[in-house]
């Protein structure tokens, strides 16, 4: 039996087939001493893209591109979405070491500027772009950074779609990643923050919000009016309610590593402290889920506590109550960061202080569970 694929002219069929995106399922007819009484279908083998045939694919919808032509650019990057269903990782490699990040990148900004009538397009190249990250170290990819692709993408961002929102915020986080002047240009957008915000919100996916959170805390760490402009759209209350209700270690981490960029700004602490849940939650993430969510947790209490560089009694007092003298004292016992260790020093040594104040006045109350410790720190 003559397989199709070994017939005359077969491998430079099945090249010219793979550049054109012609890779289909073969119906192949069995010997009757082995087939059954009716048609059988074998998926033709898989084909791994050579180097000079995804040279061929990016060259092609680069000039495609330059010449805005829309379908021809459409046709190229749906056959490039299917050759990464069909060879996997070892194709969508190829293409990214070949000049497909350039060629997508230089896709969507040119379409992009053109904003109407191209979304399924842009759509498209973005769903590639997404599945090829990280991408933040390839040739091409700071085009994604043009004030036209940020644009689109925060458009995309506050979409209605779930999946191209999520898409949308993996670019924007992989866009900042390369250069922190992109950060600069993305807050300055109409409803980039909110959009990353309202991600966190609505729970579109447990990735897209880690890659929110990741954004807004390269935003929060450049200045305070960043931190301020989160803030004042209730990033803290938003925060702390999906950390009451999602238990996911990656999640909390991410968390509270902006909640702690959140406390470097004095109007970002204020925010914090009106908050309720803040030190009961603050208490019970430490030693409870990660060395990071640790040191987080103990370095925002810390902050919370030196709120304009003056101590606030009223914090320690509230945190004696759920529990933040045992657990800070069982910190020092385990070990901890040098960074962290002085700060929970400091605070179990005026925790301690407040609970004799307390003791002396006899307001202590019996749920306090303090009548052991009995020694001053």
């Amino acid at each position: 039996m003559v397989l199709p694929w070994r017939s005359r002219g077969g491998v430079a069929k099945r090249r010219n087939q793979l550049i054109a995106g012609d890779i289909s399922v073969v119906e192949t007819k069995i010997p009757v001493q082995l087939r059954s009484s009716r048609m059988e279908r074998i998926q033709s083998p898989r084909v791994l893209l050579a180097p000079r045939d995804a040279v061929e694919i990016s060259r092609r919808l680069e000039n495609a591109a330059a010449r805005e032509e829309y379908a021809e650019c459409f046709e190229i990057v749906t056959k490039i979405k299917n050759l990464g269903r069909e060879g996997g990782d070892t194709n969508n490699k190829c293409l990214v070491q070949n000049g497909g990040v350039l060629a997508l990148s230089s896709c969507f900004e040119r379409f992009a500027a053109a904003r109407e009538g191209h979304e399924r397009l842009l759509e498209e190249i973005l769903f590639v772009l997404s599945s090829w990250l990280p991408l933040n170290r390839s040739e091409g990819f700071n085009k994604m950074g043009s004030t036209a692709s940020l644009n689109c993408l925060v458009r995309f961002l506050n979409g209605r779609d779930v999946k191209t929102r999520q898409n949308a915020a993996f670019c924007i986080r992989e866009v900042i990643a390369v250069d922190k002047r992109y950060v600069f240009a993305l807050t300055d957008m109409e409803g980039a923050c909110e959009g990353l915000v309202k991600i966190i919100r609505d729970s579109v996916s447990t990735s897209s919000t880690k890659a929110s959170l990741m954004v807004i805390y390269r935003a929060v760490s450049c200045n305070d009016k960043m931190a301020a402009r989160f803030v004042s759209l209730g990033l803290v209350e938003v925060i702390t309610e999906m950390m009451v209700n999602n238990a996911e270690k990656s999640v909390c981490e991410r968390s509270l590593v902006v909640l702690n960029a959140i406390c470097d700004n004095e109007q970002g602490k204020e925010d914090v402290l009106r908050n309720a849940l803040i030190v009961p939650l603050l208490v019970k993430k430490v030693l409870r889920v990660s060395d990071l969510a640790t040191q987080c947790s103990v370095s925002i209490l810390w902050k919370l506590w030196k709120k304009n560089g003056e101590s606030d009694d009223c914090l320690l007092v509230e945190a004696l109550q759920v529990g933040a003298f045992e657990k800070l004292l069982v910190l020092l016992q385990v070990g901890c960061e040098d960074r962290t260790k002085e700060k929970a020093s400091e605070l179990l040594r005026n925790l301690n202080r407040c609970r004799n104040d307390i003791e002396k006045t006899n307001c202590l109350d019996s749920s306090m569970h303090l009548k052991n410790v009995k020694k001053s720190f």
